[in-house]
């Protein structure tokens, strides 16, 4: 299903962030652009002033429309990079569909905190952001959460480039604030010891000594390939008690497993009624292949639809039950289970892509975080 955008008032976040956006000084050409209206230059000019024009799409927003009547046909300052081309909610659904629903809500809330803190402390309404608003934000946000304010800065860093204009986090002393944050949160320190693909395979032979049944064998076997080279969420994975309401968990019915390949359909990754759609192929090592050990585990799972991963007389595995075994796994092997979570399998999968030459855009993508990449050798 193609991405569109909202009929109404923006409702989804990444809307009503734009929305948000567009009512900042110097942003009339965003205000155009969510009205349905492209901004023209004239012939030669390299966008000193521009026109508008409308742009007949039957996705323009009601209220952004109203206001952009006021604005269509004048003249206004609009430099050329600001220009969304000659179908402007195309473009900007297509930006949608770049992120998930949680990045860009995440980002909503960000930028609606930054906004509350420039009004509280009456600094003037500016694009490009002001270096001290930007340390300003930093400082009153991180006495709350640190790990927080690396998204809201991040949604800054976003709006300020999707913008044309500079980058706030690459002054000197804000890029300072953020390697502090970043330590305190735990991203720059050995919080949690990555689970690598050599890590993998050791778990993997454990799993035959630690699990009392085959069938035990074969469900972990399964989460933990599935863990990795998915990069999945733990609460995509298994339940965090029994019988609690989970939306993010995986069903039997939200896997398509062919004799060559795997699709995992997510559930709390959409954006509007699209679904985030993991795809998985046969690895040249069977013994770390997620399909073949998806295929096996499926044999001998009960074929009623439930809880992807579940034991054998129908239960949901537990995040606490993926805990223990792998705490026993790893002690088995002599390693320190207190140095290993439930994200290391996530932190694994994005430091063993950085090995094998991913860019960290695309690393970030697998990962489906908001901004930071671990860098760790």
């Amino acid at each position: 299903m193609s991405c569109s955008a909202p009929a109404g008032p923006p409702a989804a976040p990444f809307w009503e962030m734009l929305s948000l956006l567009a009512q900042e000084p110097g942003m009339e050409w965003l205000e155009l652009g969510l009205a349905g209206q492209a901004a023209t230059f004239p012939r030669g000019s390299r966008g000193a002033a521009c026109r508008t024009q409308a742009v007949a799409h039957p996705g323009a927003s009601r209220r952004c429309g109203e206001r952009g009547v006021g604005l269509a046909g004048k003249e206004f300052n609009c430099p050329r990079k600001h220009s969304l081309g000659p179908w402007p909610l195309k473009t900007l659904s297509l930006l949608e569909c770049s992120g998930d629903s949680r990045l860009w809500q995440a980002y909503l809330e960000g930028l609606k905190k930054f906004l509350v803190f420039r009004k509280s402390m009456g600094m003037p309404a500016a694009w490009p952001i002001p270096e001290e608003q930007v340390r300003g934000f930093l400082a009153m946000e991180s006495l709350n959460s640190s790990s927080k304010t690396l998204v809201y800065v991040s949604a800054l860093s976003y709006l300020s480039k999707l913008t044309g204009n500079p980058d706030p986090l690459v002054d000197p002393i804000t890029h300072c604030m953020m390697t502090g944050l970043k330590r305190r949160a735990g991203i720059l320190r050995d919080k949690y010891l990555p689970i690598t693909i050599e890590v993998l395979r050791s778990l993997l032979g454990a799993l035959e000594t630690v699990c009392i049944t085959h069938y035990e064998c074969l469900l972990f076997r399964a989460l933990f390939t599935v863990a990795f080279f998915g990069a999945l969420r733990i609460g995509e994975m298994v339940a965090k008690h029994h019988d609690v309401q989970q939306p993010e968990l995986l069903y039997l019915s939200d896997l398509q497993l062919t004799e060559r390949r795997v699709a995992i359909c997510l559930h709390n990754s959409s954006v509007g009624q699209e679904r985030h759609v993991i795809s998985l192929g046969l690895s040249g090592e069977p013994w770390v292949c997620p399909v073949l050990a998806l295929r096996s585990y499926v044999t001998v799972r009960s074929p009623l639809e439930g809880p992807l991963f579940m034991h054998s007389d129908d239960r949901t595995v537990t995040k606490r039950e993926f805990l223990t075994v792998l705490r026993w796994a790893l002690r088995l092997l002599g390693l320190c289970p207190e140095q290993y979570g439930v994200h290391s399998f996530r932190l694994g999968t994005a430091i063993t892509a950085a090995r094998c030459g991913y860019a960290g855009e695309d690393i970030t993508r697998l990962a489906r975080w908001p901004c930071v990449i671990p860098e760790r050798s």
